[in-house]
């Protein structure tokens, strides 16, 4: 009967220690609730770039699991901006600015567009520039395999593996200052480097 007390009051002692969590351990479960939430929440906000709706969900929450859901959103935001596709950069960057406001963001914004731009220029450069060469290297390939003539309408450089390295050679050289204006950004917002 003591064994048993002593184990049943062992497990209450137990029980009594999990109840109370430290401010930390409080906080550390907060954010394994909300941060999932403001990651859906970016994501939804991706797929139909309403602003407003996304500010309207992230008010939704309390102070501080508002904060956690907006930290989670912005930085899901920020891991969004990419290069090639222009459309979702600018919309991943319009809801940094809905919920944070453009102040000090904007500089950083018109940095991004810019070397989006940069990025764009660079890549219609390099293909009017290697594009003739990628050509004939594809049109002799063919014709080794013994496809010529007539066969041959045009050649999809963009599918060529000639082309597909330089685009990534060039893609290489902008992630590098793409990311860096990212983590520019997450400092300008508070938030910790990913």
């Amino acid at each position: 009967m003591d064994e048993l007390k002593s184990a049943f009051e062992r497990a209450l002692e137990k029980a009594e220690k999990l109840g109370k969590l430290s401010p930390e351990e409080m906080m550390e479960r907060k954010e394994e609730e909300y941060i999932p939430i403001g990651r859906a929440l970016a994501q939804r906000y991706l797929n139909h770039g309403y602003s407003q709706v996304l500010k309207e969900e992230a008010d939704k929450y309390s102070h501080q699991e508002k904060e956690i859901v907006i930290r989670a959103v912005v930085s899901t935001l920020v891991q969004a901006i990419e290069l090639g596709n222009d459309e979702l950069a600018e919309r991943a960057m319009e809801g940094i600015l809905a919920l944070k406001g453009e102040g000090r963001l904007g500089h950083i914004k018109g940095e991004i567009k810019s070397l989006f731009e940069e990025y764009k220029q660079a890549g219609e450069a390099k293909y009017e520039e290697e594009g003739e060469v990628i050509e004939q290297r594809e049109r002799e390939l063919l014709r080794q395999l013994g496809i010529s003539g007539s066969a041959i309408a045009e050649i999809n450089l963009e599918a060529a593996e000639g082309w597909k390295e330089l685009a990534q050679e060039l893609r290489s050289q902008y992630d590098r200052r793409l990311e860096e204006l990212k983590l520019k950004l997450l400092q300008a917002l508070g938030l910790p480097r990913k």
